[in-house]
């Protein structure tokens, strides 16, 4: 009997092992157990979290970033323009950053200039904030769109951006989710409805610095989002602006809002 017995531990262990050695640590996320358009959005969240250059694709950066946790991601202020919010835009990842002074408070994925019409690097300010705002079609190379129209191509809510030789260049809402992380627009910077409207458009005043470029120019103006490899239970040295990533709230990616005003646009 007790023969029996012990064959019988045995093979119950060898059932148990295979799933515990299935078991692995996973970063916080809202994609594995989402599916389809809501999956894709997710990622690029994810990515967007985790500095990572926004695809939507479950690439192998992304599949280290969940499962590495000696991956850290963090963020290097140098001289912030401002001890309340701003914003950096990074053209090279597709992701506007939160900043309240030195501290990332948020990171979401956005569209894109494209090739011909590209999104302007430099250091910017928000001059006007309008909701609902009416589209003005670009000074009459597209038909303008109304507020309230579901045509309407700066969705909800528009930052517009007062930038050194530059005009109509915005940051704004999209009918058109699925072009967010690519190089599309004719300048401007897309943002999911849900996100430009939840977290970017209350928290952003009037006169908030806008840094725009690429990691090499964001680098210049003293913004490095950084992810780095560190050994097995070492934890990074203390940095100022040290990123924690947390997975967004889970609510609809679009929601429509209360206020109205008229607002005519050029670029989008």
């Amino acid at each position: 009997m007790r023969k029996f017995l012990k064959i019988g531990l045995v093979a119950l262990s060898l059932v148990a092992l295979p799933m515990t050695s299935f078991a692995q640590w996973m970063r916080p996320n809202n994609f594995t157990q989402a599916k389809g358009v809501t999956r894709i959005a997710e990622i690029k969240r994810f990515q967007a979290q985790n500095n990572l250059p926004v695809t939507g694709g479950l690439n192998s950066q992304t599949q280290d970033m969940l499962t590495n946790k000696n991956l850290a991601v963090y963020d290097l202020i140098k001289n912030p323009p401002s001890k309340g919010i701003w914003i950096a835009i990074n053209k090279s990842r597709h992701t506007l950053t939160l900043y309240q002074g030195t501290r990332s408070i948020g990171k979401y994925p956005v569209c894109l200039g494209g090739p011909g019409t590209p999104t302007p690097s430099g250091k910017a300010r928000i001059q006007n904030k309008h909701v609902n705002p009416a589209w003005g079609g670009m000074g009459g190379k597209y038909t303008p769109v109304p507020a309230n129209s579901p045509n309407n191509p700066l969705g909800e809510r528009w930052m517009g951006l007062k930038i050194p030789g530059k005009s109509g260049y915005g940051i704004h809402g999209t009918i058109k989710p699925h072009q967010i992380g690519q190089s599309v627009s004719n300048g401007c910077i897309r943002m999911f409805n849900y996100d430009v409207e939840t977290y970017v458009f209350p928290k952003v005043l009037l006169g908030a610095p806008v840094y725009i470029g690429t990691d090499q120019e964001l680098a210049k103006m003293g913004v490095r989002q950084i992810v780095e490899h560190v050994k097995p239970g070492q934890k990074p040295e203390k940095k100022e602006g040290k990123n924690q990533a947390k997975p967004v709230e889970k609510k609809p990616i679009e929601e429509k809002a209360k206020e109205k005003k008229l607002i005519p646009m050029t670029l989008y």
